[in-house]
């Protein structure tokens, strides 16, 4: 049966159910096949009982449609005729509450329970007996307060969920607009020093060079010679300059160092786990924003690997490839399920593995994590040279 609302468990009850209705049908149809009563018209009326239920356990929803209603009307009309037929049917009252509340969470469905209570305790005329009446209303009163009370608790986790999203979707948006106003600034200062330092000295450069222009036409090279030689100091400290802006905006472990000894420096600084680099195939320099990208990689992993994952070892592969440059970040520790991982909101565990994602693929990059319980992790990264190059 389709389920109306998601609440966890309800397949599993639902399926209950229907084992339940199976056990109790074969149980009257077997107290009518010993009985002398009219065990063709009971056995018909039974078989017809249960057809109409497994029909609409694969077809219908539990939900107040016209369709269920109706299924529900013709269960109850087929118990109530199998009730003076055979006493032991009343059990069937039992997973019909379930159907009636699950159907009609509300004082309707309170309201059929209490009805069909009625009915079975009635069916019992002039017999009546303490545990025949007894049974059925405390099975009815206990089955509605369980219900409403797993319901209630149910409502009462959907809304702390819902809550919960509101909140990180609010934080997405703060780190986002933090973020984007980091780059705002970033990119004002940046224009500021280029304006401040490389087109105030090409301006000069152009300057010179211009006078420079007129003292050869009017016949004065010496002075045009002292213009050129002012020009190419100018020249020189642009260079400088723009070398000095490149190493500001590189991560701090690059500057004045190669990627190796970066990387080297992460595994030292590793606490509590044996940490080693390996380097494979011949080293070379690669583009500034590939080795920022590379060590950024290797300090998120390795700050997982010290916080979460419980390792006694780890271990940094960098390997140098002609097309491609790769690094490996493995470890022995707990492991975790990536798949569970992507499912969380960032902010929950393992925060840095979306914004590696991210890092790698500004790079045309690969990022990929392998890991499961108790098997420890491996972080893979792949970026293309060519497309680096470029």
């Amino acid at each position: 049966m389709n389920e109306g609302v998601g609440v966890p468990g309800s397949e599993t009850i639902q399926r209950s159910n229907d084992v339940l209705i199976g056990a109790l049908v074969l149980m009257v149809g077997f107290s009518a096949l010993t009985s002398k009563d009219d065990t063709l018209a009971t056995l018909t009326t039974l078989l017809a009982f249960s057809g109409v239920y497994y029909w609409g356990a694969l077809v219908l929803e539990l939900r107040a449609q016209w369709r269920t209603l109706i299924w529900l009307l013709a269960l109850v009309g087929l118990w109530v005729v199998l009730l003076p037929m055979q006493p032991l049917a009343v059990y069937l009252v039992f997973p019909l509450y379930f159907l009636f509340l699950t159907v009609m969470p509300d004082f309707r469905g309170v309201t059929a329970v209490l009805g069909a209570t009625v009915v079975a305790i009635m069916n019992q005329y002039p017999a009546f007996t303490p545990g025949g009446v007894l049974g059925p209303a405390l099975a009815a009163l206990v089955t509605i307060a369980i219900f409403f009370a797993f319901r209630r608790l149910w409502l009462a986790h959907v809304e702390r969920e819902n809550l919960l999203q509101e909140l990180l979707s609010t934080r997405h948006q703060l780190i986002a607009t933090e973020r984007e106003a980091g780059m705002v600034a970033e990119r004002q200062r940046i224009a500021h020093e280029i304006h401040d330092t490389l087109a105030q000295g090409l301006s000069s450069i152009q300057m010179l060079l211009h006078v420079a222009e007129k003292d050869v036409a009017s016949a004065h090279p010496d002075q045009a010679i002292l213009r050129i030689q002012q020009a190419r100091a100018t020249a020189a400290e642009n260079l400088s300059e723009a070398r000095a802006m490149i190493a500001a905006l590189q991560p701090a472990g690059l500057a004045g160092n190669s990627l190796e000894a970066a990387l080297q420096r992460v595994a030292a600084s590793a606490q509590n786990v044996a940490a080693k680099v390996v380097v494979e195939g011949e080293s070379r320099a690669l583009p500034m924003r590939v080795e920022a990208t590379l060590l950024r990689i290797a300090q998120g992993a390795m700050g997982n690997v010290v916080k979460h994952a419980q390792a006694g070892r780890a271990q940094i592969t960098l390997t140098f490839a002609p097309e491609e440059v790769r690094l490996d970040v493995v470890d022995d520790g707990v492991g975790f399920d990536p798949a569970g991982v992507d499912k969380h909101a960032a902010g929950l565990g393992h925060i840095g593995l979306e914004a590696m994602r991210s890092r790698v693929a500004e790079v045309g990059g690969v990022f990929t994590v392998e890991s499961a319980p108790g098997e420890g992790a491996a972080v893979s990264v792949a970026i293309p040279l060519l497309d680096c190059n470029r």
